[in-house]
C-alpha cells in the first residue's frame, strides 16, 4: 500500500491510500486536486475517511459523491454526506488495499473528532500536528489531554499523518514560549 499526500488550500493535506488500482482519501476538503491526482494515477476512489466536520475536511465531499454515486464516505454520524457513520472502537476493513484501520474518538478540536489507526499508521486530522495540536473550537481541555494521551499510547514507531502542515509555525511559536 502507498501513502501519498495531496496538497489542498494553503496548508492541508488530503491523505490517498492507495494499491495502484483502488484508493482510500482521509479529509477530502477538496474534491479538485484529488480528482487530478486519482484522474492521471488510473485509481478508483472506494471511500473517504472524514476526521471531523470543518469545512476544510469535508467539503469535497458533495464532488465526489457526484463524480462516484457508490462512494462510501466513513466519519461522525453528524457530517451531512457521512453515509456510512462509524465511531470509537469500531473498525474499517479494505481488504483490496490491504487495510484494516481502528477508529478512536479524539475529542478536543472539535467535539467528534475521530481519527484512524492501522498498519502502524495514524491519520489524526487536526487532533495532532508535528510540534503541537489543534486548537479547541468544540471540547474542553481535558478532552484534548485525554485524546492527547490516547494517542501518545499508540506503538513506538507509528507513523503520523496529521491533516495541515503547523510543522514550522509551531516550532516558531515554541520557541516562543
Amino acid at each position: 500500500m502507498t501513502i501519498v499526500p495531496i496538497p489542498a488550500f494553503e496548508d492541508n493535506y488530503i491523505w490517498l491510500l492507495h494499491n495502484g488500482r483502488e484508493a482510500v482519501a482521509v479529509d477530502a476538503g477538496d474534491a479538485e486536486p484529488l480528482l487530478e491526482y486519482l484522474g492521471s494515477h488510473g485509481l478508483r476512489l472506494i471511500a473517504v475517511l472524514a476526521t471531523h466536520h470543518h469545512g476544510d475536511h469535508v467539503g469535497g465531499n458533495d464532488d465526489l459523491l457526484r463524480h462516484f454515486p457508490d462512494l462510501a464516505i466513513y466519519g461522525d454520524r453528524r457530517i451531512k454526506t457521512v453515509n456510512h457513520p462509524v465511531g470509537a472502537g469500531e473498525t474499517l476493513v479494505f481488504p483490496m488495499l490491504p487495510l484494516s484501520l481502528e477508529v478512536l474518538g479524539v475529542p478536543g478540536h472539535t467535539a467528534d473528532h475521530l481519527a484512524y489507526y492501522g498498519a502502524n499508521s495514524l491519520f489524526c486530522g487536526d487532533a495532532l500536528f508535528a510540534c503541537g495540536c489543534g486548537k479547541l473550537f468544540e471540547g474542553t481541555p481535558p478532552q484534548a489531554y485525554a485524546s492527547l494521551q490516547k494517542l501518545a499510547a499508540l506503538p513506538d514507531g507509528t507513523l503520523v499523518y496529521p491533516a495541515h502542515e503547523y510543522t514550522l509555525e509551531n516550532i516558531r511559536f515554541a520557541k516562543l514560549v
